[in-house]
């Protein structure tokens, strides 16, 4: 009998230990996400003629950017010393890349491109709507495997000067999204601030990589309009959420300043 309820005690023990323990639950640890939109404008900085893409590879460097858009971007144009300027920045920061043509120029090309610390496939390039006359534009287009296994569509654009083209552009940009159906960031020169009837266009099909305000960056040394951003698709945005967006000042190494777009993400 005594064995018995000396068994009950220690059972009865156990019990209330263990109701008084607390269980902590770890919520994951959040992943981060830093890209980048920059117009290098060939590689030169405002008002002049010589390039140094060692300047711009230093920027994007020292931001810590992973996925950057590129655009006027040379490929064996005279004027920057017929190099492949988006092969050349990918060997400066140890990068993967992908080159979109928009227009041949002056016995090269020139267009937009993409850098990617992590893997790239599925590279495509496709050729935006221009209902008027305007120098052609193109998107650089390719799937990333993020270190967690996740894959993700990260693009590259830069819209025509003139609105009847931007807008027939963003309508694209929203179709192209829709049938994609896949987490979708578009890093981009828009020639359009946030307000203009083109942005709201776009705005139906995606949200522009703005906190508070829109970063200013253009023209470089006084900043002031907003035009250039990472924009994300409804997919991107149940998944991954906009924690800062910022023009990095200081950065003379081309006509615009790079606005650094960073995401968080499980």
């Amino acid at each position: 009998m005594k064995k018995i309820i000396l068994g009950a005690l220690a059972l009865l023990n156990l019990f209330s230990c263990s109701g008084d323990e607390k269980i902590e639950l770890i919520a994951p640890e959040k992943k981060k996400l830093v890209t980048m939109t920059y117009n290098i404008h060939h590689g030169a900085p405002e008002n002049s003629d010589v390039v140094n893409l060692a300047n711009i590879a230093a920027v994007i460097k020292n931001s810590g950017a992973e996925l950057i858009a590129l655009q006027e971007v040379d490929v064996n144009v005279p004027r920057s010393g017929k190099v492949n300027q988006a092969a050349e920045l990918a060997k400066l920061l140890g990068m993967e890349y992908h080159f979109s043509k928009s227009i041949d120029y002056n016995g090269g090309e020139y267009g937009v491109a993409i850098l990617s610390k992590y893997p790239l496939s599925n590279k495509r390039r496709e050729l935006l709507p221009m209902p008027t006359a305007g120098e052609q534009r193109s998107i650089a287009l390719a799937t990333v495997t993020l270190p967690n296994g996740q894959n993700i569509e990260f693009a590259s654009t830069h819209f025509d000067l003139n609105v009847p083209n931007r807008t027939a552009q963003a309508a694209y940009l929203n179709q192209m999204s829709a049938t994609l159906n896949k987490e979708l960031f578009v890093g981009g020169d828009y020639n359009a601030i946030p307000s203009s009837s083109e942005m709201l266009k776009l705005k139906e099909g995606f949200t522009l990589s703005c906190m508070s305000s829109c970063p200013l960056s253009f023209p470089v040394n006084t900043p002031t309009k907003a035009i250039d951003f990472v924009i994300f698709n409804p997919k991107a945005a149940n998944s991954y959420t906009l924690v800062s967006s910022v023009a990095l000042l200081g950065q003379y190494a081309s006509d615009h300043l790079p606005v650094s777009v960073v995401f968080q993400y499980e």
